[in-house]
């Protein structure tokens, strides 16, 4: 039985096709991603990469980079639980993007809320363009999935901190991410509808963040990912 990894939310359904780029975020452009070692951020870096993006990740000095071996990107060194470490990130090089899939690994502390207090604090000091927060649906104050209450409240502060904060934002919600190293189907599609948990592999959430980059019509929009050729309950 494949193992599933349950991020709590909602889903949608207007397909969403993937994206033409724009003028504000180009190949040659650097994006700065956070939690980029991770499950999930490691998908995102090595489409982007593969596309001849310049790629820097913000990673802890513990941080383990296998899933990332080989792959021309660059690291600075930080704990994005601490602001002098972020801010310091985005002082010392120009970003046109940000991406952060920050995700809570044991028993520490939860980034979310912090960590997107202080990124987004410094992505709007330092003219970030463009934005991307992979988030879960249900994110919010008043979560209906109390088993992720502290995390689905702890996103939903991230969320508010960042669409409230001037930056051109996209944020991606998920529902059921397939645990393992699947396949992309080549299915997966970012609607609105919050009223569909679907399932997704890592891959195919990477290729629909990555297009996000690069298209106008992903600016200041909420959306969920969602695969219904795998599987979609409607609350």
């Amino acid at each position: 039985m494949v193992k599933k990894q349950f991020l709590t939310g909602l889903v949608i359904f207007v397909l969403f096709p993937f994206p033409s780029k724009i003028s504000f975020a180009q190949n040659s452009d650097s994006i700065l991603v956070f939690g980029g070692t991770g499950r999930i951020g490691s998908e995102i870096v090595k489409v982007l990469e593969s596309q001849g993006n310049k790629i820097s990740i913000f990673a802890r000095p513990s941080s383990d980079r296998k899933r990332l071996e080989d792959l021309d990107v660059s690291y600075l060194i930080g704990n994005v639980l601490s602001e002098k470490d972020v801010a310091s990130a985005f002082e010392n090089q120009k970003f046109d993007a940000v991406i952060s899939s920050l995700a809570k690994v044991g028993q520490e502390p939860n980034p979310h809320a912090i960590g997107g207090r202080h990124v987004t604090k410094w992505a709007k000091e330092n003219g970030v363009k463009h934005f991307i927060l992979i988030s879960s649906l249900g994110a919010g104050p008043n979560p209906v999935f109390t088993k992720y209450k502290e995390i689905l409240q702890a996103k939903g502060e991230a969320e508010i901190l960042l669409t409230s904060s001037g930056i051109d934002y996209t944020i991606i919600r998920t529902g059921i991410i397939l645990y393992g190293d699947e396949p992309a189907t080549g299915n997966a599609k970012l609607i609105y509808d919050q009223n569909v948990i679907g399932t997704i592999t890592r891959k195919d959430l990477a290729q629909l963040t990555a297009a996000c980059v690069f298209d106008q019509k992903c600016i200041n929009e909420v959306y969920n990912a969602v695969d219904c050729s795998l599987k979609c309950q409607v609350q």
